[in-house]
């Protein structure tokens, strides 16, 4: 190896150290960079999980809908919001309360309803095309 490529090596090297803040440390004799402030034990276990509960209706104002097949939401809570979600439609619902978290969740799943419900199919690709289908498959106005 040329001096000048071990110099342009170590210069890099130098230059990198730099970025990494002081409280950080070496894990052992690997490569792994961490910081002792950070527990992610710590971190993520003040998260509280609820069961996974289905829904079958669902209610706005005067309008009343039900489902072809329930849906199943999860609710958690992270620090003092509580939050209400279904992966497979892509929404999230918060609130102060478990039922706040709940009722903001149906509101969107609603929303997105009347939303897909509008879209033309040949303006719509991968994800957008499914949920599309399955808004249009899942709900049922009463």
């Amino acid at each position: 190896m040329s001096p000048q490529l071990a110099e342009y090596a170590y210069d890099i090297m130098k230059e990198k150290a730099e970025d990494i803040p002081e409280n950080y440390t070496r894990s052992g004799d690997s490569v792994v960079v961490t910081s002792p402030e950070i527990n992610p034990k710590k971190v993520f276990t003040h998260q509280r999980r609820y069961q996974p509960a289905p829904i079958m209706r669902l209610q706005e104002n005067t309008r009343k809908f039900h489902t072809s097949k329930p849906i199943l939401v999860t609710v958690y809570q992270d620090e003092d919001l509580f939050f209400a979600e279904n992966e497979n439609l892509v929404v999230c619902g918060t609130g102060h309360t478990p039922q706040e978290a709940l009722q903001d969740l149906l509101l969107h799943i609603i929303h997105f309803f009347e939303y897909y419900k509008n879209l033309d199919e040949s303006n719509l690709i991968g994800d957008a095309l499914r949920l599309k289908e399955l808004y249009q498959d899942l709900l049922i106005e009463e």
